[in-house]
């Protein structure tokens, strides 16, 4: 695994040994960024594994990310990818210009971080979730995220997902505005649905 493009690119990152890590892959991760600008967002990383997805935001100029991962292994393993970007306090601009880049990991269960960042009033104008597959884990994530609103009104919700998997979208208050397959998995692109203009 490695940082694709950005002030880290080239960069390679420990991957930890997790039996249920499902790494994003280096095609897929790379056609998520093609599609999303994230440089000066607040992006999201939920079931963050490695880290590879959130890191390779902070490498292309999120302003804040946070990476959320219960398993202590792999949130162990990305604080040492951090530091092996070199992400600690890096500066957002040229030098001189002021600015720190925010990256922080939550080392806890989804559902109670997902809690604590609505608690604590966070907005994010991209959340991206790759829940381990099989493990219903989809419809209680989507709706904390709405629930505790955690999207800022124009953000959008990345699931990467099993092609077989039906993601709850409509269900849960989303609408699916793309959805891209790449062999056996897919990302699929929210937004959180908007009342319906009164007829006049």
């Amino acid at each position: 695994m490695r940082i694709i493009a950005g002030k880290a690119k080239g960069r390679t990152l420990l991957a930890p040994k997790a039996k249920i890590l499902r790494p994003t892959t280096d095609r897929v991760k790379e056609s998520l960024f093609n599609i999303l600008f994230v440089e000066g967002k607040r992006f999201l990383d939920l079931f963050a594994g490695s880290g590879s997805v959130g890191l390779e935001a902070v490498s292309r100029g999120a302003s804040r990310v946070i990476l959320v991962e219960s398993q202590r292994a792999c949130a162990d393993a990305i604080r040492t990818n951090i530091e092996r970007c070199g992400f600690l306090n890096m500066p957002l601009k040229e030098p001189g210009e002021g600015g720190v880049q925010d990256v922080e990991v939550i080392d806890c269960p989804v559902e109670r971080a997902l809690r604590l960042l609505g608690h604590r009033g966070e907005r994010f104008d991209v959340i991206f979730a790759d829940p381990p597959y099989g493990r219903n884990l989809m419809d209680e994530t989507l709706r904390l995220v709405r629930t505790q609103a955690l999207m800022s009104p124009e953000g959008v919700l990345v699931v990467q997902h099993a092609t077989r998997e039906e993601i709850p979208a409509r269900r849960e208050g989303y609408q699916i505005e793309d959805s891209r397959r790449y062999g056996e998995t897919a990302l699929s692109f929210l937004r959180l649905q908007r009342p319906e203009e009164p007829k006049q």
